[in-house]
């Protein structure tokens, strides 16, 4: 028999992890991030991937729209002294040509076509209020030329176009929105012999693409504007334009170049802006495997180097998006085959090739 007043003393446990518990979680915490934080940034750049081709789809939609209104696709750009008052020099691209096309009708009528965004242009006879205007719309940022997996989104920045690049007296400068899509012009030098070498002629012939530069007064009469009917390897089989990283900043193999390099000068002449002229200009030489320049070019075409006409260049892992003339965008590995790539490329060459 127990005492009346005794009581039964019980231990209390507190409920709980104990530290060893504890790191187990957090480490199974760990590992399970580990293993979905790749999928989570595969599933981001799927997306990128899908709204940088959604933008090349809104763009053939304008070159096509274009092209029933005038019965020809853009010239890639023009140079023409032949506009008042003389001496004179008219720059144009076709980025500023489809702005009507892209819903950006409001910039198109805003910008004279007959005057080049470019500030030194009043030296030419231009009128600077005008010029002044004309560099304003083209620093306008427009997120369709933009594709959202290069670092830094929609861009805008002052260029410096230098005298010993450019063959002008005097260095041209100017504000630009960036553009990480460029045009097709050609292919040519290194990569275009490598491509054609069992090709009958070789590299030789038209080597052209779509969208040519036209020059007209003091400049000759060096091409005319590429419609359907020009292209005659089949518009679907043919590019027009193809993504290459705008500026500031070029890139070899993922590495921005120091924009001191060379005191600027690969820069300002890579033509990185939606409204830069020279953004419709670019033959394709190609560069090394390493990103950088070969002698007249070199094997590598695609991810290697964004420097106008060594390289088209994205940050899409395995290759690039590419607008085609009937309109579609493919995306092109970056092991694609030199022949094939270049076949792309060209406009009346007559090769025949399976598309990748």
């Amino acid at each position: 028999m127990r005492p009346k007043n005794h009581k039964l003393e019980t231990k209390k446990h507190k409920s709980g992890f104990t530290l060893v518990e504890l790191l187990v979680v957090i480490t199974i915490i760990a590992i399970l991030i580990a293993l979905l934080l790749p999928a989570v940034q595969a599933a981001r750049e799927a997306a990128r991937r899908s709204q940088c081709s959604n933008n090349l789809k809104q763009i053939g939609l304008a070159f096509h729209n274009y092209h029933s209104a005038y019965n020809t696709f853009p010239f890639g750009w023009m140079l023409d002294a032949n506009v008042p008052p003389p001496p004179a020099l008219n720059a144009q691209v076709w980025g500023t040509r489809i702005l009507a096309f892209l819903e950006q009708s409001a910039l198109y009528q805003q910008y004279d076509s007959r005057t080049p965004a470019i500030t030194q242009a009043a030296a030419f006879g231009h009128n600077p209020t005008v010029v002044a205007a004309n560099i304003a719309i083209i620093s306008t940022p427009l997120s369709g030329f933009v594709c959202p997996s290069t670092p830094g989104g929609v861009r805008v920045y002052d260029v410096t176009l230098a005298a010993a690049a450019s063959g002008f007296p005097v260095d041209l400068t100017w504000r630009e929105a960036a553009s990480d899509y460029i045009a097709s012009t050609g292919v040519r030098g290194v990569f275009a012999n490598l491509a054609y070498a069992n090709f009958p002629g070789g590299a030789g012939g038209n080597r052209e693409g779509v969208l040519q530069a036209v020059g007209r007064g003091a400049f000759g009469n060096s091409q005319e504007a590429s419609g359907i009917a020009q292209i005659l390897d089949g518009t679907a089989n043919t590019m027009l334009i193809g993504e290459r990283v705008g500026g500031p900043d070029i890139y070899q193999k993922g590495v921005a170049i120091p924009r001191t390099f060379m005191g600027g000068m690969l820069h300002g002449a890579n033509g990185g802006g939606w409204g830069n002229f020279l953004n419709g200009e670019h033959w394709l030489q190609g560069s090394l495997y390493d990103g950088t320049q070969g002698t007249n070019g070199g094997p590598c075409p695609i991810n290697c180097s964004s420097l106008r006409g060594d390289g088209y260049y994205s940050f899409h892992p395995g290759g690039i998006n590419v607008l085609l003339a009937d309109g579609a965008t493919r995306f092109i590995s970056e092991t694609v085959e030199s022949f094939v790539f270049a076949s792309m490329i060209t406009r009346r060459k007559g090769e025949s090739f399976s598309m990748p």
